[in-house]
């Protein structure tokens, strides 16, 4: 069985230091950012990669690691494009998701949701369910929409380029996209006391085991 390993890192648990670590052109691209959370997070989001690089060592891919972008967004490293991850922040998280095929990682906090959101990203019929539950539902099955559409469109590379409301998910016993000719499975879970919520989709068709860890500035510093 082959293996997606996700590692996640609070970003309240890095040093502002730490930046001197990466890549200069990282270094710059953080320290250019306003918004401290959104620094810390950014910060946060390639020490994991820096981490997940120095633990898997792919062929090529120099130490410290420069990711570039595809025309939509999904990053990859030009020495080496068989090492697929992928990256996603929200609230106190930044997390990574490791594999050997195409995959997309979204975490999100979860909040109120407003109605006229749902109306937008939903697909039509998933409409219909979702607004037959209650309110409470509501909101926990927003996010499991939300992530598992965010986590697809960054495994496909096509990022907000698609259509949320295109993609159709349907949750029975196995959570499965209705709308896509591409063999892809899907991965659904809550983290941190059901304050946030992960999806994970891998463009396979093969069976995979998810490894998770949350790991510590001293685990990543060593």
């Amino acid at each position: 069985m082959r293996k997606i390993n996700v590692f996640a890192l609070n970003i309240y648990d890095v040093s502002e230091d730490a930046v001197s670590i990466l890549h200069k052109k990282q270094q710059q691209r953080i320290n250019n950012i306003k918004n401290e959370r959104a620094k810390k997070q950014a910060l946060a989001a390639e020490i994991l990669l820096l981490y997940c690089v120095k633990k898997f060592c792919p062929e090529n891919v120099p130490v410290p690691p420069l990711r570039v972008s595809g025309e939509f967004g999904k990053p990859y490293f030009a020495e080496n494009t068989e090492f697929h991850f992928n990256l996603s922040h929200s609230g106190d998280w930044s997390v990574i998701a490791v594999a050997d095929s195409d995959i997309g990682v979204d975490i999100e906090k979860t909040c109120k949701i407003r109605t006229n959101i749902a109306k937008r990203v939903l697909h039509e019929q998933e409409k219909v369910k979702f607004f037959s539950l209650d309110m409470q539902t509501q909101k926990k099955r927003f996010y499991d929409y939300w992530v598992l559409k965010e986590s697809i469109v960054k495994a496909t590379g096509k990022g907000m380029n698609d259509s949320f409301s295109d993609i159709h998910i349907e949750f029975d016993d196995k959570i499965s996209l209705k709308t896509s000719e591409k063999e892809c499975q899907l991965f659904l879970w809550s983290f941190d006391k059901d304050a946030y919520k992960i999806g994970i989709c891998i463009l396979s068709k093969e069976k995979y085991k998810i490894l998770t860890k949350i790991l510590s500035s001293q685990e990543i510093m060593v």
